[in-house]
């Protein structure tokens, strides 16, 4: 008595009764709309183990560094462009010229 995961949705009538089943809905094995649909639907313990992933780490292990911010390059061409002073442009009035 497995339980069973549809891949596939689909709607059918048994029994006289309307059933639709949606994508990664969970059925007994043995409920009346697997038979014969066999092909629409899969183990839950088949679909776990194949969507298995690896999950990262939130900390280093003993001994190694983890990198935080931003690369080294881009801290140094950002500090670049923070210490350039922004172009001033001569007042008309202090230019010393005679209106």
């Amino acid at each position: 008595m497995a339980i069973k995961r549809c891949k596939t949705p689909f709607a059918v009538v048994i029994d006289g009764a309307p059933r639709v089943i949606t994508v990664g809905q969970l059925v007994d094995g043995d409920d009346p709309i697997v038979r014969g649909r066999e092909a629409n639907f899969e183990d839950v313990e088949t679909y776990v183990s194949s969507r298995k992933t690896r999950v990262e780490e939130a900390t280093a292990a003993p001994g190694a560094k983890r990198s935080v911010g931003r690369p080294p390059a881009k801290k140094a061409a950002e500090s670049r462009k923070a210490s350039e002073k922004p172009e001033t442009k001569p007042d008309s009035d202090s230019a010393g010229g005679a209106s």
